[in-house]
């Protein structure tokens, strides 16, 4: 009978795969400091609100939203909504719980609707767990709730723009140095642009790598499958949400990280969780569902609460990862 553990044959790849996961993670933790700064200079040369570059540029999560909309166009209900319920818990666990354990911070609060999206759009999800048969109407729901967040979000915008305009009007130079600056500030606006994007290029690479030589690694050391499921691809898929949360509280910029977050958690529970319900229409009840929800809600309220309440604390951090480790175990017996 032949051993699972790794052979000498097997040493030169998973250095080569552990090399190739530590590179990237050590991408990610730099590209960090560079996306956090890049976005402030953008705030301030295109007057656009920190809050909305979190919510609606960061907020985007391309990743969960293939994985789970692939599913839904395959019938696969469980692996669609079960994905995004998954990293919910996960995402708020890693990249609030884990930095509230040795970073306290104060946070400017988000305006009370977005608290409020959360603690409603989770509830949604979890109604649908139950009433299963009903799932397309619970989609246009979550939809509808994404329109009216991108709506106040705008809102928002526009609110920022006017007044930075005001501010900017009364401290207006003379209309010669404007002249003069001009033609500076453009081309500096491209390159701040053109750095953004570069630097989003090289962490969705930096994050790919990661992925892949994680799962390379658990193949050549036959680690177990759920465990490598459970634990090490929701810390690896989670590994830029929470640097980005730890840089941007160093920077004393919470508000970008802690948007960037919310935002990429009302993304894929109201918009990417709506289209896949009316993809799948209805599915069967299923108990590890219902479940799980029932983590992810109370996940989202207490987030909301400490966050309306505008602190990370430690003892917020233990909280967040008892939750996550109670769906864990959870999600384990359900496997076995």
């Amino acid at each position: 009978m032949q051993s699972d553990l790794p052979t000498k044959e097997m040493l030169p790849d998973i250095l080569l795969w552990s090399s190739l996961f530590i590179g990237g993670y050590f991408l990610i933790y730099f590209l960090a400091d560079l996306i956090i700064d890049t976005l402030v200079d953008i705030s301030e040369s295109f007057s656009i609100s920190p809050i909305v570059l979190g919510l609606l540029i960061l907020g985007i999560d391309l990743e969960e939203s293939i994985v789970s909309l692939t599913a839904a166009f395959e019938g696969l209900p469980y692996l669609a909504l079960g994905n995004l319920i998954g990293n919910t818990v996960i995402a708020i666990g890693i990249a609030f719980g884990l930095p509230a354990l040795y970073l306290k911070a104060e946070i400017d609060k988000l305006p009370r609707f977005y608290y409020i999206e959360l603690v409603g759009a989770g509830t949604i999800v979890l109604v649908s767990m139950v009433l299963t048969s009903h799932l397309f109407l619970f989609g246009f729901l979550s939809i509808s709730l994404f329109i009216a967040h991108l709506v106040y979000t705008l809102r928002i915008q526009r609110e920022f723009k006017s007044t930075n305009l005001r501010r900017k009007q009364v401290e207006k130079d003379t209309e010669k140095e404007q002249e003069k600056d001009r033609g500076v500030k453009k081309k500096t606006r491209l390159q701040t642009v053109a750095k953004l994007l570069i630097a989003l290029i090289l962490l969705s690479v930096g994050a790919e790598v990661l992925v892949v030589s994680a799962e390379e690694l658990v193949i050549l050391t036959g680690l177990n499958e759920s465990f490598f499921g459970l634990v090490i691809m929701a810390a690896v898929t989670n590994v830029e949400e929470f640097w980005l949360i730890v840089k941007s509280i160093r920077k004393d910029r919470a508000d970008l990280g802690v948007s960037a977050q919310v935002g990429k958690i009302i993304w894929n529970i109201t918009l990417i969780f709506g289209i896949c319900s009316i993809l799948l229409f209805q599915f069967t009840f299923e108990m590890i569902m219902l479940l799980s929800s029932i983590i992810f809600i109370i996940s989202l309220t207490v987030l909301a609460v400490n966050l309306f309440q505008n602190r990370l604390s430690k003892t917020t951090g233990i909280g967040y990862l008892i939750l996550l480790l109670i769906f864990l175990v959870l999600n384990s017996l359900f496997i076995i």
